[in-house]
């Protein structure tokens, strides 16, 4: 057995990996962090190791930001509203891993529809294609760029090479792309510290589009990146999330006003009478809507239409799901063909708000 094997066995009997299947293809999904594989690393058969994605530090204020964190140039790439997937080839079929290191039988399902990832991994069979699925039919985020009008689509954003066990540089990556066709995020060009009035400028464009925001990526350092959030995100954040007031911590709602205010207040973008309506209506009708709904359906829901290839990828991500979340139920509403997919409707239950809004107006108190 080799030092690999070794501590895979080990973290096994630790727990710290955990073994999960999609359908009766077996991995190996890290539920903890463990030196520097951290939460969510997936091991697939033949011990190939799938790093985690890693988290990207936020910028909150774009001038010193940029200033104290680069001397180098730095490229500019959109950072898309949607959930974040890593796409590998392994035993001859290609598969989508979600962040928590789940293969998604969703995304697994759809990526056929989404690029020429068969063509790619001919070409490149040691490298990770880091993207983000987008659209409005997917299962996990409400929001979604303002360009994606229906289904779903892949936009990649990086490149893992498992050989030299080495996210690619800007350039390179953006080569590869273009080369195997391969959508991809915008990039909106390389920019130096001294170019932070171009940035703002680029910013105040990508608000006016409603574009979630930017991630700053050094044209050196692969692994050195930052991401910022457009003002009017942090507002359609809030409007899209206030019905789960019950389920969120407050931080989540707390740090959008702040990105908003430090964002508005550097851009120099008035905040009109209009804005704060915005902001407060989002708070007020969008919780109201969900304990008016809550009062009809006694529990806290939101709907999905999602679209799939397969039949048996449909009750095969309704497993995963039931199995993923303690705090979240999902139910199948219905299933029927639409064209050449399967078009299905859930339901997701949100436990922890159902809960405390059956206590709250059955007279129960709390102390606070």
């Amino acid at each position: 057995m080799d030092s690999k094997s070794k501590l895979i066995e080990e973290l096994l009997q630790r727990n710290i990996i955990v073994e999960e299947y999609y359908f009766d293809f077996p991995y190996l999904r890290f539920k903890d962090d463990y030196k520097k594989y951290k939460r969510g690393t997936v091991v697939l058969e033949g011990n190939i190791i799938i790093p985690s994605y890693p988290k990207i530090a936020r910028i909150f204020v774009l001038e010193e930001g940029i200033k104290r964190h680069f001397r180098e140039s730095f490229f500019i790439e959109e950072k898309a509203d949607g959930y974040n997937v890593r796409v590998v080839k392994n035993k001859g079929e290609i598969y989508g891993i979600t962040r928590g290191g789940f293969i998604c039988p969703f995304t697994t399902d759809r990526l056929r529809d989404l690029a020429d990832f068969n063509s790619f991994f001919e070409q490149y069979p040691y490298y990770v294609i880091c993207g983000e699925v987008v659209g409005p039919n997917n299962p996990y985020m409400e929001l979604y760029p303002p360009y994606v009008k229906e289904d779903i689509a892949f936009l990649a954003f990086d490149i893992f090479d498992l050989q030299e066990e080495r996210f690619l540089l800007p350039e390179d990556k953006y080569q590869i792309f273009k080369e195997t066709g391969i959508p991809s995020v915008n990039v909106y060009g390389s920019f130096g510290p001294d170019m932070i009035e171009a940035v703002k400028d680029l910013i105040l464009g990508l608000n006016q589009k409603e574009i979630e925001g930017v991630v700053f990526k050094s044209s050196t350092k692969p692994r050195k990146a930052y991401k910022y959030s457009t003002p009017l995100i942090n507002i359609k954040d809030i409007e899209a999330d206030a019905e789960l007031l019950l389920d969120l911590p407050g931080q989540f709602f707390t740090q959008r006003i702040l990105r908003f205010i430090l964002s508005v207040t550097e851009l120099n973008i008035p905040v009109g009478e209009e804005i704060k309506l915005r902001i407060g209506r989002a708070f007020i009708d969008e919780f109201k809507k969900c304990v008016k709904k809550f009062y009809v359906k006694g529990k806290v829901t939101r709907e999905y239409t999602l679209y799939f290839n397969s039949l048996d990828n449909i009750y095969e991500f309704l497993k995963l799901e039931k199995k993923a979340s303690t705090h979240v139920k999902i139910e199948l509403k219905s299933i029927e063909r639409s064209g050449n997919k399967y078009k299905v409707k859930l339901e997701k239950v949100f436990l922890d708000s159902t809960s405390k809004l059956k206590r709250i107006t059955r007279g129960n108190v709390l102390y606070d």
